[in-house]
């Protein structure tokens, strides 16, 4: 098989999956309408990601941090959230309370970066895998109970908001943060599937922190 329908083949089937999950999503509640706004962004960014660099010296691993910490928690959660906050109604201090758990995502994509040279549809696929570890689980909830149907439904739904949240300042820094020329081994793919999920969730232990802070004014 040629070498671009190994990659165009199952973005093909992913995509199909995609639209046939929000169809439902949308018959069922048009809030989900929210997420066009969202994968719109990320398709912006991507096209431009010169807009998620610094524009007077050389792109770093603090401005990934930085950058992508803002961005996905003042920008693309509430969005992804359709506009409710899950922490707090109030959607600044949302993002707020979420800063932790994203900082600790970009700070293993700081790391993984310098690992090799990563395609960026790979590294579109493995940011979705942030689904895996979502605060409330719950793609591993409906497995548990063997909600297959809803499965189906949320599994790309939740992997394509994840991968609009975070790909297009993770790619946006695939080459600045680089330093080998050769394609990440196995061994650093899984990692890049585990480590960024689990400092997301270790992450989360800012917001007890945060709610404090908050709470002081």
């Amino acid at each position: 098989m040629d070498a671009r329908w190994r990659i165009r083949a199952p973005v093909a089937l992913y995509i199909a999956w995609c639209i046939g999950a929000y169809t439902l999503l949308l018959a069922s509640d048009w809030h989900y309408a929210w997420h066009a706004g969202l994968h719109g962004l990320a398709l912006f960014l991507l096209w431009k990601p010169a807009l998620l660099r610094p524009r007077r010296s050389a792109p770093t691993t603090v401005h990934l941090v930085l950058i992508g910490t803002v961005y996905t928690a003042f920008v693309a959660e509430p969005l992804a959230l359709l506009t409710r906050g899950d922490l707090d109604p109030n959607l600044l201090v949302n993002g707020f309370l979420w800063i932790g758990s994203y900082a600790g995502a970009y700070l293993a994509w700081a790391w993984l970066l310098t690992r090799g040279r990563w395609h960026p549809v790979t590294l579109f696929f493995l940011c979705g895998t942030l689904a895996l570890f979502d605060h409330s689980l719950a793609l591993w909830r409906m497995a548990h109970a063997g909600a297959v149907q809803d499965l189906l439904v949320f599994a790309p739904m939740l992997h394509l908001t994840y991968a609009s949240m975070l790909a297009p300042v993770v790619i946006a820094y695939r080459t600045a943060l680089q330093r080998k020329d050769v394609a990440p081994h196995i061994g650093v793919v899984i990692a890049a599937v585990l480590l960024p999920g689990v400092l997301f969730r270790l992450g989360s232990l800012w917001i007890p922190f945060a709610r404090a802070f908050v709470g002081g004014f």
